[in-house]
């Protein structure tokens, strides 16, 4: 592709992607065009639309403080042998762990261990959610440090990360990666 074609495809990609910035709500009233696209006036009849530009940021900002408790903390393997996988969430404002499990996991096996919808939060809360490699179903409750106090030693056995109820996140996936070592995944805006 030569840098002309180049240069001409990612300017068109990029008008593409900010057309989505333009939305539709606001006061009819104040609209000039009505929706098929005629210049809107007090003797058109017709329904009228209104375009108003909304930023990235203002969206984000949004979104960060709607609350949305219903997410979804799922578990699977994708090792190659079954590895026994502690999980548990700890509501941050308190301390206080709100969901704790241990279990083994199958190879290619995945399911929804817990919903942080569950833990009753009070608008927009954080939480940390943790997954740990353990030697079996009975080493729960043998956890020595919390998630903040975090050694490199831990790094290759647990895996921690702090999500919010908010419109802005999504599920929380805890996967044991192919290498055997656990991870957080989580989608955010």
């Amino acid at each position: 592709m030569t840098e002309f074609t180049r240069r001409a495809t990612l300017a068109a990609a990029g008008v593409a992607l900010t057309a989505g910035c333009l939305s539709g709500a606001g006061d009819p009233a104040d609209a000039s065009t009505t929706t098929d696209g005629t210049p809107g006036s007090e003797s058109t009849p017709g329904k009228t639309a209104r375009l108003t530009e909304t930023t990235t940021g203002d969206w984000i900002d949004h979104a960060s403080n709607s609350p949305d408790p219903d997410h979804a903390i799922t578990v699977d393997n994708d090792a190659d042998e079954a590895k026994t996988l502690r999980v548990w969430v700890e509501r941050d404002a308190t301390g206080e762990t709100v969901f704790d499990r241990t279990k083994t996991v199958e190879p290619g096996h995945e399911f929804t261990a817990y919903n942080l919808e569950d833990a009753n939060p009070d608008g927009v809360e954080a939480f940390t959610v943790c997954g740990e490699l353990v030697a079996s179903d009975s080493t729960a409750g043998t956890l020595t440090t919390t998630p903040t106090e975090r050694t490199t030693a831990d790094a290759e056995r647990r895996d921690c990360a702090t999500v919010e109820t908010s419109e802005c996140y999504g599920r929380v996936h805890v996967t044991v990666q192919a290498d055997g070592t656990p991870q957080i995944i989580y989608a955010i805006c």
